[in-house]
């Protein structure tokens, strides 16, 4: 096994443990931790000196090591700061906002707040959201805000994307709305010279792509392939790429990173040939590459894909073996040290995955047929390469996305053929676009090469069954799927049978599991009340079945609000088949909805679910399973008691923040058995 891949194991493993551990403990063992990590050191230092012949005993207090060093490079999580006594603060843009459709998003770190006692220096990470009528701010800029940040609540809906989790990663615990009168720019600035000089060209750039492809949609996917920035691209388009598994050309990576090298490795293969030609052939390489680095703002995936491929480039002019697998994990290794956290980003782990399979894998899958022709040679090429690349990935992809691209090797052939096209002919119109009636032709070209683009992208989309949905996979199973490809790499490479063999085993394992979780779901019956801000949404799940009542707005044609609160829970509980029920204000009544002066009445599996939208005089009898209070039906404690007595009530997220935090009041005071969703999360019920 590769060294530097030992070294990145255990390194992972070093971060993993620290965030297995719960905070409590790292106190107390972090001292001998670091203790056992210096005398490994010393040890190991002892060894490598004076016993060199003992190559297991110093390969082991290696890994060992790393494993520390891993531990220590994690950082400790940062208790969430109490800024309940903030009335304003200051603060410095981070990053250039992210144009949003009726925002400008953008991340800010606090200098100093003031409270009753005036100003003071403070600390801390806030994301705002700026109305679009204010005016558009830049990195370094610094802000006066009114007001206090929200804290960034935690998902209220079960499998929901834990968007907390996810930017607290970032040191990110708070969010910020703002309305133009709600802040102001001081006129002080406060950026770093490299990164402005960076987001400069990137705005230059963005601009200029924006007077060279009018059409929104091409100027939406040029942006996003040039500069990697996707904030002008439609939902829609988003999930066409997705469905032809070419989503990975609309953020800037290894892949673009890699054109540009094949086209300047033709370009000065002559230049090679000359004295110090190795030399100059890599200077100017890396130059454009780190070029193309700024030209994107220097976005953490093009530093990663370039500081790769700038290790593996430089084996040439040292006249070392160029090896990709120490390009790959010696660059993972660096970018690990430099922050631990990155194990955890979803673009991190997909970029090295296909990366590793492309590496590794599609020199195999190569050999396996030997074209007659160049054009059958390099599409047979780019085919192995998708196959290698989605062979790593997918179970990532499953995990994570819950679905797969059914046409992925159609598509990718050509989309890897237009993007080779296209980012040369981006970069040299990005050159020449001060020039007149060139730039206007090149503008036009680059057009056309993405309207064609996005054309095949669409059409793979409309195809039946172009993407599995509801795929589902947990963490056991992930781990088996990675054991069953490793097994399947090591029967590739090494020819002997046992490999399979413990790939038919794990297999069975995976199949066992997943027979398991088949015979369960079959079974299940679940009453689930869910909290999505200002509607009402209730699923009653049978089997494989559900039913989905929800408000109008809810149920939209795009399916973007059913995608972010609902469909992880529908496929991690394999749900296939949903009936959707709007809750209008009537309704045709059948056997399991009914239509009620004052709401609506469902029956259902042998449960029956009250939902009352009006007031009520009469007292209704406990008679009914759940009672849903929505559309502010009700807003005194007083108003309900007579109605209901002391059953339990469930208020959803219909009704009026005011109207609940005044009943949760009143409610806390007496002690009657109600559940609000906005503030509990979404009400379940396992039947």
């Amino acid at each position: 096994m590769n060294v530097l891949l030992r070294c990145c194991i255990a390194f992972s493993c070093g971060i993993l443990l620290h965030k297995a551990l719960p905070e409590d403990w790292l106190p107390v063992i972090n001292g001998p931790i670091i203790g056992g990590i210096a005398v490994v050191f010393f040890t190991f230092f002892f060894l490598v000196l004076f016993s060199r012949g003992n190559r297991y005993w110093s390969g082991t207090l290696m890994l060992v090591l790393f494993a520390g060093l891993g531990w220590i490079r994690t950082p400790q999580a940062v208790a969430e700061p109490n800024w309940s006594e903030l009335r304003a603060y200051e603060a410095v843009v981070l990053s250039p906002p992210e144009t949003r459709a009726k925002t400008y998003k953008v991340e800010v770190e606090l200098r100093r707040g003031k409270g009753e006692n005036g100003w003071y220096p403070m600390h801390g990470k806030v994301l705002i959201y700026l109305d679009k009528m204010a005016e558009k701010p830049h990195y370094g800029q610094v802000l006066l805000v009114r007001g206090q940040p929200r804290r960034i609540e935690s998902p209220k809906n079960p499998a929901q994307f834990d968007y907390q989790k996810f930017l607290g990663q970032k040191q990110i615990y708070h969010q910020h709305y703002l309305k133009a009168t709600d802040f102001l720019f001081t006129g002080d600035y406060q950026g770093v010279w490299y990164k402005s000089w960076a987001f400069s060209v990137s705005e230059w750039s963005d601009a200029a792509l924006r007077r060279l492809v009018p059409p929104e949609r091409e100027y939406a996917v040029a942006k996003a392939m040039v500069l990697g920035l996707r904030d002008e691209m439609d939902s829609e388009l988003i999930q066409s790429y997705s469905a032809a598994g070419a989503v990975h050309v609309l953020s800037v990576s290894g892949f673009h990173i890699a054109i540009f090298i094949s086209i300047l490795t033709c370009m000065l293969k002559r230049l090679e040939k000359r004295r110090y030609g190795r030399w100059l052939s890599l200077g100017i390489t890396l130059v454009t590459m780190w070029f193309y680095a700024v030209l994107t703002g220097l976005s953490a995936p093009v530093i990663r894909s370039a500081l790769m491929f700038t290790i593996f480039l430089l084996a040439n002019p040292l006249k070392r073996k160029e090896n990709g697998a120490n390009a790959l994990f010696g660059s993972a290794l660096i970018l690990l040290a430099i922050d631990p956290m990155l194990l955890y980003s979803v673009s991190f782990q997909l970029s090295y995955g296909a990366l590793g399979g492309i590496i590794f894998l599609q020199p195999v899958l190569y050999q396996y047929f030997t074209p007659q022709t160049w054009l059958v040679d390099k599409l047979w090429e780019m085919t192995t390469v998708a196959l290698a690349a989605q062979f790593i990935i997918f179970p990532i992809a499953v995990y994570y996305f819950h679905q797969f691209p059914t046409y992925f090797l159609l598509a990718n052939p050509f989309v890897a053929l237009l993007a080779t096209a296209m980012l040369p002919v981006a970069m040299v119109a990005l050159l020449l676009s001060w020039v007149p009636y060139l730039s206007v032709l090149l503008g036009w070209g680059l057009t056309g090469v993405t309207w064609l683009l996005n054309e095949i992208v669409i059409w793979t989309d409309l195809l039946p069954f172009s993407t599995l949905e509801g795929l589902s996979l947990s963490v056991v199973e992930l781990s088996l799927v990675y054991g069953i490809i490793a097994m399947l790499l090591a029967l590739a490479y090494y020819r002997e049978v046992r490999w399979g063999g413990y790939a038919l085993a794990l297999s069975a394992l995976l199949c066992i599991l997943q027979l398991k979780e088949m015979a369960y779901f079959s079974k299940q019956k679940i009453v689930v009340v869910h909290s999505v801000s200002r509607q009402s949404v209730v699923s009653l799940v049978n089997g494989k079945e559900a039913l989905l009542l929800a408000d109008s707005v809810f149920l939209q044609p795009n399916q973007q609000p059913f995608n972010f609160y609902l469909k992880n829970f529908y496929d991690e509980r394999n749900v296939r088949c949903i009936q959707h029920q709007p809750l209008v204000s009537v309704i045709n009544s059948s056997r399991i909805v009914k239509n009620l002066p004052f709401g609506k009445l469902i029956v259902w599996q042998g449960k029956s679910i009250l939902l009352v939208e009006e007031s009520v005089q009469d007292a209704v009898p406990p008679a009914v399973d759940y009672i849903v209070i929505r559309n502010t039906a009700f807003r005194k404690v007083e108003e309900l008691l007579p109605v209901f007595g002391k059953q339990k009530l469930i208020f959803d997220t219909s009704n009026k923040f005011y109207a609940l935090e005044n009943l949760r009041r009143q409610a806390q005071k007496i002690g009657l058995p109600w559940y609000f969703v906005d503030e509990q999360g979404a009400f379940l019920d396992f039947l």
